[in-house]
């Protein structure tokens, strides 16, 4: 079993949506669109982003919200570790994505969240596994444990 942050579109896998959520925009406190209630994907396009490396989810989305509007981020640093990411945003090495879930964390970074106005800008996590996979009587119970987690 695998639990994916965006859905893996494979044969031979079934799946089932654990959760979605909104991904906003993270910007240092003194950032002049800290105070905003929402921005717009051309709004950050003029923006030094601190991101995941590439084939990250995190990167994914971010190239993917660009590139539907024909832009390109600006990328100056990449981590793979989202704490990091909040702690270089904060810093005011840049702005960046986060999810709503790591937002929630016991780590937090003084930084402003501001929710991004692009209906495509969101994660689904999944849990996967194997079609007709043979699962273990203790991995069907973890799977549903999961999957009835809320």
């Amino acid at each position: 079993m695998c639990i994916a942050s965006q859905p893996i579109h494979a044969e031979g896998l079934e799946a089932v949506r654990l959760f979605d959520e909104a991904v906003g925009a993270g910007v240092p406190l003194d950032h002049p669109l800290a105070g905003r209630m929402s921005v717009t994907i051309d709004e950050l396009a003029d923006q030094p982003f601190v991101t995941a490396r590439k084939g990250h989810w995190l990167r994914r989305l971010l190239d993917r919200l660009f590139a539907a509007r024909d832009l390109t981020p600006k990328i100056v640093c990449e981590s793979d570790e989202h704490s990091a990411i909040a702690d270089l945003i904060s810093a005011g090495l840049g702005i960046g994505l986060a999810p709503a879930f790591a937002r929630r964390s016991a780590t937090r970074a003084p930084v402003a969240w501001i929710p991004v106005d692009s209906p495509d800008c969101r994660r689904t996590v999944t849990l996967d596994w194997g079609v007709g996979s043979h699962l273990p009587t203790a991995v069907r119970l973890m799977r549903t444990t999961i999957t009835d987690w809320d």
